[in-house]
């Protein structure tokens, strides 16, 4: 007769769900150290820094987002300044059509140590320069009204 299988005991389930958390919060708090590490500044204000390369992020539900998303990427290239240069509308996936979201694109800079603000300038921030559309403006199929 094969034998019993016991269920995780309590403090099994409690290990494992607390490395699951670790693990998670691992990921995250790597994020915002890649994030913290760069400055987004004016393109004056990287005179005498190299230039990594660009960068882009996806499509975003605020610009905030869209935000975190290109310091954090600007840092995991090794970049300790940002200069952003273009915010635009784009779908937020390839399945919808009429949600749209925010995404930034920019420019990676490594600055030597002493060149280049210390602090992010919120002058450096590019904005949307046009609301996003509604969904409902958006979107020309005649059915769509039949199931939203």
């Amino acid at each position: 007769m094969p034998a019993a299988i016991k269920p995780y005991a309590p403090r099994k389930l409690l290990a494992l769900s607390a490395a699951f958390m670790l693990l998670l919060s691992g990921c995250a708090s790597d994020q915002a150290h890649y994030a913290a590490q760069v400055k987004t500044v004016l393109p004056s204000d990287v005179a005498g820094c190299s230039l990594i390369g660009p960068v882009d992020t996806g499509a975003r539900a605020t610009i905030e987002n869209a935000r975190f998303d290109l310091q954090v990427k600007a840092g995991q290239l090794g970049a300790s300044h940002l200069v952003e240069t273009y915010a635009y509308a784009r779908p937020i996936n390839r399945l919808s059509r009429d949600m749209m979201g925010i995404a930034l694109s920019g420019r990676a800079y490594l600055c030597p140590e002493g060149v280049g603000p210390t602090q992010s300038n919120p002058e450096a921030y590019q904005v949307l320069p046009y609301d996003l559309p509604h969904p409902e403006v958006n979107n020309d199929d005649p059915f769509y009204h039949l199931f939203y």
